[in-house]
């Protein structure tokens, strides 16, 4: 399941090929949240959003048809790009419902595909961020997955950290780092260095697709290497072989003050409201920010939101 952005699809895609040759059999899932520059409404689509997809209780199924109208554009999900892709069909949960309403969909999910493990996929990393990470963009739909992934009944909750450092937020040394961390808490689940044949194969797919950060970890799997530029030039990173690795985390042993904190949101709103509440300045908030203020200075726009953030937060502080 990817659990960041729209794009984490591609990633755990990458993974689900892995452990198929491994002897799993995989079903994939994925949240929903497309860039600003393909959707122009803030914040992630919800289920009663899309047309076309198979409804199931809290969550839906795709198979490549789908999409959303958001502000009078037709919005086609990375998942369903994917799905039509790859043709194989991903399970889409409802980001739109905070951590309540992914908890529902995921729980239906395990008990309707007698699923035994899961493998949360966040690309990049950032989803090891500390409140206090500037360099994260987008900390609130890994916070609401993590927090989903780790209040599961279920036996095996892995967190796949795929290509450390590849969206260009957290740097590739802290990502490595928090992973270490983890290490020490006895967390070491292996991972894998993505070979040849499946860096082509997943290139393959991603083509299709409208995402850079997993792009990245295929590229260096391929032997690119050097710095590169993403996000219309806004993030740039290090390729290197580090970056074509994928680590497997035990999820229990994760130790995330984000994911804590939106335990028992309701909606997106809410879990962004909390996380507001410790100084971080979320991707719903800089959105909400572009869509007022226009898409052309995206990195002062960013700016100038966290500093209101930062003394939102103090207030709370001073006057609780």
């Amino acid at each position: 399941m990817g659990i960041g952005g729209g794009g984490d699809i591609a990633a755990a895609y990458c993974v689900s090929r892995y452990l198929k040759v491994l002897g799993y059999e995989t079903i994939l899932g994925s949240i929903i949240w497309e860039r600003m520059v393909r959707d122009p409404v803030p914040g992630p689509i919800g289920l009663d959003e899309l047309k076309n997809c198979e409804m199931r209780g809290n969550y839906c199924i795709t198979d490549g048809d789908e999409y959303a109208i958001r502000g009078g554009k037709k919005v086609v999900p990375q998942a369903s790009k994917l799905a039509r892709a790859a043709k194989v069909k991903v399970l889409i949960f409802d980001l739109k419902k905070g951590f309540l309403g992914m908890v529902k969909g995921l729980r239906e999910a395990i008990e309707d595909y007698n699923i035994d493990s899961i493998y949360a996929v966040d690309a990049g990393g950032d989803v090891l961020a500390h409140p206090h990470d500037e360099e994260v963009w987008s900390p609130l739909a890994d916070a609401i997955g993590l927090a989903a992934i780790k209040s599961l009944d279920i036996s095996e909750k892995v967190l796949g950290v795929f290509g450390p450092g590849c969206d260009g937020e957290l740097p590739q040394e802290k990502v490595l780092e928090r992973i270490a961390q983890v290490w020490k808490e006895g967390g070491n689940k292996g991972g894998f260095v993505i070979p040849k044949d499946l860096a082509q194969e997943c290139l393959n797919i991603i083509n299709y697709m409208d995402t850079e950060a997993s792009k990245m970890a295929i590229l260096a799997a391929l032997g690119k290497y050097g710095e590169v530029k993403i996000r219309r030039g806004a993030r740039k990173l290090f390729l290197n072989p580090v970056t074509a690795t994928t680590f497997f985390l035990d999820a229990e042993k994760v130790k995330s003050v984000l994911a804590e904190k939106v335990i028992g949101s309701k909606d997106i709103e809410e879990a962004s409201k909390m996380l507001n509440e410790i100084c971080v300045y979320t991707e719903l908030d800089f959105e909400r920010d572009l869509a007022s203020k226009g898409l052309n200075d995206f990195l002062k726009v960013r700016d100038e939101g966290r500093k209101r953030i930062k003394e939102l937060c103090r207030g709370l502080v001073l006057n609780p």
